[in-house]
């Protein structure tokens, strides 16, 4: 049911579908943008040229942060569109990505709090490839744990910012609100949507399988079957990460405004509310 209910907003406003396509776009232009500054900062860091560790940080930086910004522009856009038409309303492709342009500032400081916790962890990561066999363990359940955190409390950090404008630090606090107020809903969510994207997941998958076990009978069929099983496994993934972002913004309208969002049946989030 919760499937279906985030699927339906989708194809009320099949204008979203464009924004992951944007975003993955924007992506790859930009780290084509870094690929070649970054290729000559490793080629002077092996050749020892000093300074340059603190170079590649930088540049390592400027990833996390660029990829951060384009991720969470595109979120908002999809946020906004999901929160309109769960008022009722129909906000066009343009009017989203108006919104998100009013919100720069906030996409920007967020981008900048999200890319300081990447390099943060990709630095306990290096610490621990440096160590010894019990300080890569050790370290590296310390990144695990500080990543599951950071992603677990910052949930809700993209609704804050389209339906409170919250800056970054008072969306992850919000965030934090929200999360400990919904988490029967989220655990609920989290297994209806997760169990459903298993499945549809099978299909292209098998494929995909097969197609590797044919290629090397009948190497052009076998190609055929994994290049079609594979953009199915993609579309799939896509599709449900979105569905995921529709389901989280309605359980942000629900907790905000404690009124069950158009298009979902009340009882879900009731019955998941007792359950948590």
């Amino acid at each position: 049911m919760l499937t279906k209910a985030s699927f339906g907003v989708i194809s009320r406003d099949k204008e979203m579908l464009l924004f992951p396509i944007l975003a993955a776009l924007s992506s790859l232009l930009y780290l084509a943008a870094l690929l070649v500054p970054t290729f000559v900062l490793d080629l002077a860091h092996d050749a020892g040229v000093p300074g340059i560790g603190v170079l590649q940080y930088v540049a390592l930086f400027l990833s996390y942060f660029g990829l951060a910004f384009i991720a969470t522009f595109f979120n908002v856009c999809v946020v906004y569109t999901t929160k309109t038409r769960l008022g009722g309303g129909d906000a066009t492709f343009f009017e989203s990505i108006g919104f998100a342009l009013s919100r720069i500032h906030l996409i920007l400081g967020w981008a900048l709090v999200s890319a300081s916790v990447g390099l943060l962890l990709h630095a306990i990561e290096r610490a621990g490839r440096r160590s010894g066999l019990v300080g890569r363990i050790v370290l590296g359940i310390v990144r695990m744990l500080l990543a599951t955190a950071w992603a677990v409390t910052t949930i809700f950090v993209t609704p804050a910012m389209v339906y409170r404008g919250l800056g970054p630090f008072d969306a992850i606090r919000d965030s934090r609100q929200t999360l400990s107020a919904t988490w029967g809903e989220n655990l609920v969510g989290y297994f209806g949507l997760g169990i459903a994207n298993f499945m549809c997941l099978l299909g292209p998958l098998v494929l995909t399988i097969a197609g590797i076990a044919v290629a090397s009978v009948v190497p052009a069929l076998g190609i055929l079957m994994i290049c079609v099983g594979g953009l199915g496994l993609l579309a799939v993934t896509v599709l449900f990460n979105m569905a995921s972002t529709v389901y989280r913004t309605a359980l942000y309208h629900w907790a905000a405004y404690r009124t069950v969002p158009e298009g979902f049946d009340g009882s879900l989030f009731q019955s998941a509310f007792r359950y948590g």
